[in-house]
This record gives C-alpha cells, sequence and structure tokens, in this order.
C-alpha cells in the first residue's frame, strides 16, 4: 500500500522509511553535515496546497468540535463553521471569479508584481479563517504587526508591495496616518513604492452585524457574500509556489519581508505532527489526542502561524484565544476550560513562574508547556516547571527557529530513538526534516564538534529569501541551499546543539570573544535570587581600540530592592567575578532599571539599552 498523505490518520505523519521510536537508536558521528533523528518528512505531492493538506478534498469533516473561543467574550467557531466561512470568504477572493474587490492574481515569486493582501491585525478569531480562505483563493497575504507605528506599517506596506489590505478596526487610525506619508518618492532607504489601493481595504470589526465600517466593506459582509456564490471546482496549486509574507522582527534596523512557500508552510505544520505521533508511538499511548491550548502567541509571527493556522484540522485542537495578554485571564482561561497546553514566549513563561497568581488557581490540566521565538533562561525555565504539577518539575522545554526557518530543533522525547536527554543548556536537536552544519563565520570552514560556530541549516522550513531584496537574500546564503541563522552555537558528543548567542550581539574584549546571554544567566542565577531580569551588551570604551567594555541592566526582585542598589550592584559584581574569567566582568558598569525592552515574542533589544546609553554619555560629555 502506498503512503497517503490525505487520509484521515495518525499515520499519515509517518514516512515509509521513518525510523522506529523503540528499536532505531540514533548513532551520533563526526560528519560535518548531520541531520534530525526523526528522519525526513513524509511523502507529499509537489503542487500541495497548504489548505488541502489541512482539508484534503475527498475526505469528509471529522466530528464538529469547538475549534477557536474567545476567552473574553467566549465566543466560538467551530471546525465546520470555520471551514465554510473560510470557503465562502475563498469565493470572494478569486481573482477568476466574481470578484467584487477587483482583486488581481498573485505573484508565484518575487520576480513577478501581484495582488498581496496585507494582514494588519491583533489576534483575532476570524484571523486563521482569513489565511484559510487566501490559501484556498491564491491569494498571498503578509502578516504585519498589530504594534507597528504608522511609519513602521509604511515601511512594511512597501516592502511587502501590499496591494490591498485586512485592517482591524481598531488600527484604521494608525493606516491613515501612514497612508500620509505618500508613495515614498525621494525615499533612499528603499526604491519599493507605496503601491496599497485604498479601495481594496477591507475591516475585521469585532461586531458581526456591521457591512461596512468607515467606508470599507467588512470581512463579514464578504463572508456573507462568498455564502451566495456557487462553489467552482478547481485544483488548488501550492508547493514551491509563495503562499504568504512574514515581516521580520526588526531587532537589527527596519524590518524585512521574507517569502515562504506552501511547501514551507506545510512543512513547518509537519513537524509537529512527526514529533507528537512518534513521542506517543513511544510512550505507548494513541498520537495526536484532542488538545485545549492557551492562543496568546501573536497570529502574524511564525510562531503563531504554525499554531493557529497551518495545524488546522491535522488533529483536533481547541484554541482559546486572548486578544492580548492578560496574566490572571490566562490563569483563569486555565482553570476553566482544563487547558493541557500552553504554547509561551520568555517574557510569558517569566511572568507565570514569579507572580504570586499563579498559586491561586488550578493549573493541573496542563500536560505540556513550552517557549519559543527567543532564548529561555533556564532558571526562569525550572521555576514554571516546578508550578505546573503535571511537570514533575522538570524545566519547560524550549524551541528554536527563525522567521526564516521556522522550526529547526527542539528538545526530544526522553529515550526515543536511544537519545540522550535535551539538557536545559541545550536547544535539542533537529527537528525532522531538518540537516545543519556549524560553521566558522570568518574562514566559511566547518569546525570540529565542541567548537563553537555559526548555525548553518537546510530543509523544507527555510525560505527562499528575501521579498524583493536580492541582496539581503545573498547574504542569508553563504552556499546555496544553506541558511545562515547568525547564531553561534556548539555541537556536542550526542549532536545536540547548545546555543550560545547572536553572533552580532558577541562583545568583543581585547580580542577575546564574550557571550552576552552567558554573563545574563549568571546574574539571573545569583544564589540569592537578586535579579528578575537582566540584559547585558558591549559599550564602547572610549579608547577607540575596536575592544568594548561589558555592560549590565538588571531588574531586581522585589526582595532584592529592599537592600539598596550599592549592595546589590556589589554582590552581583562579587558574583560575575567569581564564576566568569576577568574578559567577561563588568567593566561598562552595571546599572538597575524598571524593565528590560523586547519585542512582542520576547527577544531582547540590547541594541536599544546599548544606543540609550551611548545618547546619555554623549550628552553627559557636552556638559
Amino acid at each position: 500500500m502506498t503512503h497517503d498523505i490525505s487520509k484521515p490518520h495518525w499515520s499519515r505523519w509517518i514516512a515509509p522509511n521513518a525510523p522506529d521510536p523503540h528499536k532505531t537508536k540514533y548513532k551520533p558521528h563526526n560528519n560535518t553535515i548531520f541531520s534530525s533523528p526523526y528522519g525526513p518528512f513524509p511523502p507529499s505531492p509537489s503542487d500541495l496546497n497548504i489548505h488541502e493538506l489541512c482539508f484534503p478534498p475527498n475526505n469528509p469533516l471529522p466530528p464538529d468540535y469547538p475549534l477557536f473561543i474567545n476567552a473574553v467574550t467566549e465566543e466560538t467557531v467551530t471546525l465546520h463553521k470555520f471551514y465554510a466561512r473560510a470557503c465562502a470568504l475563498a469565493r470572494v477572493f478569486r481573482h477568476d471569479g466574481p470578484n467584487p474587490l477587483r482583486l488581481g492574481k498573485s505573484p508565484v515569486n518575487d520576480q513577478e508584481d501581484g495582488e498581496i493582501l496585507g494582514m494588519y491585525s491583533r489576534n483575532h478569531l476570524h484571523y486563521p479563517m482569513v489565511a484559510h480562505a487566501c490559501f484556498r483563493a491564491e491569494l498571498v497575504f503578509g502578516g504585519i504587526s498589530p504594534a507597528s507605528t504608522p511609519y513602521e506599517l509604511w515601511w512594511v506596506l512597501r516592502k511587502m508591495q501590499i496591494t490591498s489590505l485586512m485592517c482591524h478596526e481598531t488600527l484604521l487610525p494608525v493606516l491613515r496616518e501612514a497612508l500620509k506619508m505618500g508613495s515614498g518618492e525621494g525615499d533612499k532607504a528603499s526604491s519599493l513604492r507605496l503601491v496599497l489601493d485604498p479601495n481594496k481595504v477591507i475591516v475585521l470589526s469585532d461586531d458581526s452585524s456591521l457591512n461596512t465600517v468607515s467606508g470599507h466593506r467588512t470581512v463579514e459582509a464578504l463572508v456573507r457574500k462568498g455564502s451566495t456564490l456557487p462553489e467552482v471546482p478547481r485544483k488548488l496549486l501550492g508547493g514551491d509556489k509563495m503562499a504568504y509574507l512574514f515581516q521580520s522582527s526588526g531587532t537589527s534596523g527596519l524590518p524585512k519581508a521574507m517569502m515562504i512557500t506552501h511547501r514551507n508552510g506545510m512543512s513547518s505544520g509537519l513537524q509537529g505532527m512527526i514529533t507528537g505521533t512518534q513521542n506517543a508511538r513511544f510512550a505507548g499511548v494513541e498520537p495526536l489526542t484532542p488538545q485545549r491550548v492557551l492562543g496568546v502567541i501573536p497570529m502574524y509571527h511564525s510562531y503563531g502561524m504554525i499554531l493557529w493556522i497551518l495545524r488546522v484540522n491535522l488533529m483536533q485542537l481547541t484554541n482559546v484565544l486572548l486578544p492580548r495578554w492578560d496574566l490572571e485571564l490566562a490563569l483563569k482561561s486555565i482553570e476553566k476550560y482544563k487547558l493541557t497546553a500552553l504554547p509561551l514566549v520568555p517574557p510569558l513563561v517569566r511572568q507565570l513562574a514569579q507572580s504570586p497568581l499563579t498559586e491561586k488557581y488550578d493549573l493541573s490540566s496542563v500536560i505540556l508547556a513550552g517557549s519559543g521565538a527567543a532564548y529561555l533562561p533556564q532558571d526562569v525555565a525550572y521555576q514554571l516547571g516546578k508550578k505546573l504539577p503535571t511537570s514533575g518539575g522538570a524545566p519547560i522545554p524550549s524551541g528554536y527557529g527563525l522567521s526564516e526557518a521556522a522550526s529547526i530543533a527542539a528538545p526530544a522525547f526522553p529515550g526515543i530513538f536511544g537519545l540522550e536527554p535535551a539538557l536545559p543548556s541545550t536547544i535539542g536537536y533537529l527537528l525532522p526534516g531538518m540537516e545543519a552544519r556549524v560553521v566558522d563565520p570568518d574562514s566559511l570552514r566547518d569546525v570540529k564538534k565542541g567548537e563553537r560556530g555559526e548555525l548553518w541549516v537546510r530543509g523544507d522550513v527555510v525560505t527562499p529569501g528575501y521579498f524583493k531584496d536580492a541582496k539581503a537574500t545573498a547574504e542569508l546564503f553563504a552556499q546555496p541551499g544553506w541558511l545562515r541563522t547568525g547564531d553561534l552555537v556548539m555541537r556536542d558528543d550526542q549532536d545536540r546543539i547548545h546555543y550560545l548567542d547572536r553572533l552580532k550581539e558577541m562583545i568583543k574584549v581585547k580580542g577575546l570573544q564574550v557571550a552576552a546571554t552567558e554573563v545574563e544567566d549568571t546574574l539571573l542565577d545569583h544564589p540569592e535570587g537578586l535579579v528578575r531580569d537582566a540584559c547585558v551588551a558591549g559599550v564602547d570604551n572610549g579608547r577607540r581600540d575596536g575592544s568594548l567594555f561589558v555592560r549590565a541592566w538588571v531588574v531586581l526582585t522585589t526582595e532584592s530592592e529592599k537592600q539598596g542598589e550599592e549592595a546589590i550592584a556589589r554582590k552581583l559584581d562579587e558574583w560575575i567575578q567569581s564564576r566568569l574569567s576577568r574578559h567577561k566582568w563588568l567593566t561598562g558598569g552595571m546599572e538597575v532599571v524598571d524593565a528590560i525592552p523586547r519585542t512582542p515574542s520576547g527577544k531582547m533589544l540590547r541594541r536599544e539599552m546599548r544606543d540609550r546609553y551611548h545618547a546619555h554619555v554623549k550628552g553627559r560629555n557636552k556638559l
């Protein structure tokens, strides 16, 4: 019997040549290229569309269940309702259908121009439905951060070449301000011009009865329109065609737009299905049993895309959505809906771990919690693990990926394939379908096991490049097919990957490299628990010799604040000097701050702290 990825059974996620979780023993090796213990992806048609992976056209829908629930209003969308609405909206979006919005055909890659729909909204009950309508209509879309300022929105609209836009009603004022900035003529930072047609703006409203908002048609009005249109049977195309665009984080300059193909998106969704199935087989339980998930990760982000859009109907998931992060609402939702899975980012892990509110709610239903999108300090991972009754005190695992390759590595289920445990200091093993190398970033030569180098990866999750930015794409791929992650890692004797730091965040002190995360972890690891959060960066030493000073900014715990900043600074300085080599000492000083700035996904904005410090020093020197 041939493998069929569309059959409605968990076995479709197991490739014919996949390793057996009990019998196959992964053997670490010294070859420069190493791969995932989970093996390859299952075979799939070369032109498969993301929507048809999630909803195979020849399969009946499973019995209905709540798919998305708004934690605030309790409004619910069931699986069957989701599918019917996505089909209706897709009929409206098709460029070759009745086409009331006058949408054009979308480009298949960045060598073409065409229709690209911007998705500019906070988390919303119907955001995933709009995304699936786009897949079904073969309409390329681009996710845009709802936290964008007018200037940032104007920039991203141009970088993504957005021609039409879905905008949440609360963000219309930001859009109006962005449009006032003009086409971008004369902007030396980018040659791309604003091509958004204001007549193609549609509004995502919280009031489903409205047909228009501020003169723009609503998503609900278009769904109602689509429900009256006939369905035209057609073969959807996908594969290596562009499916959507991601906005890069913007932590090092203005954001870029990266292309994600249908194959990229499907592969990111499949990795969780493969690991979940294999882990269950190893544990001797039924694979992919129904789960109830806390929904707070931003939907425009690569992490959120996997959770809320790429896995719809691949297994039974009831997702309880928080429109925005609210600690007590999250805890109430866990208790009320008996949530089983908590996908989180480091700032949320820290809040759950350290807030006294956590003790007031029943968290016994949670069987899985994990972190992604940014580095998770070990102490915080352990703190939350101790608060979850079912974790046995084990630390919260943290996955690793990039916007350019959404999911690369994660801790493996203990013992599967004979693997050694993924220690808290590691990001684990490569995920299904991935290959990697560790390379000296200067010589571009592979390094030996145990040596530091830049992580290079390849696999079907890797972006084909940045949209209409050949120069940035060329910098991303040093060799054909190999993505330079920009992260400094070490591969150990078991082929586990140890994350060390961002290469750009390495601090050079008298020719020696200092990993900011190592110093931050040491500060957080003080035996008295003096520090709640920490940021370390290299600052100008004033000598113009290319060397830097190591400086720290710390957020104190409530208890340590009582001791006074001077006493705390002395204790932390002594602690650093007792644990780390001299070139890693805080020669640039230490400053107590109220908070460390981060992106919504949890990435620390070290550059912002460094720039603030340099601006302060410059201003002081002028006096």
